[in-house]
């Protein structure tokens, strides 16, 4: 699961595009971003679980 620092140090791996310039590597940034889906999801589930918990 993600922590906060993780995502705000989170460094992508870039590559020169004639067209673009620098661009970030989009598989490196795939693979990010199903990491942050899974860790939301996660979360949602224990959130979800505890406000059960509390009814």
């Amino acid at each position: 699961m993600l922590t906060p620092n993780d995502v705000r140090h989170r460094k992508f791996r870039t590559y020169r595009s004639l067209l673009y310039g620098e661009v970030y590597d989009a598989e490196d940034v795939d693979d990010f971003l199903d990491s942050v889906a899974d860790t939301i999801e996660v979360l949602g589930k224990e959130a979800l679980k505890a406000r059960k918990e509390r009814q």
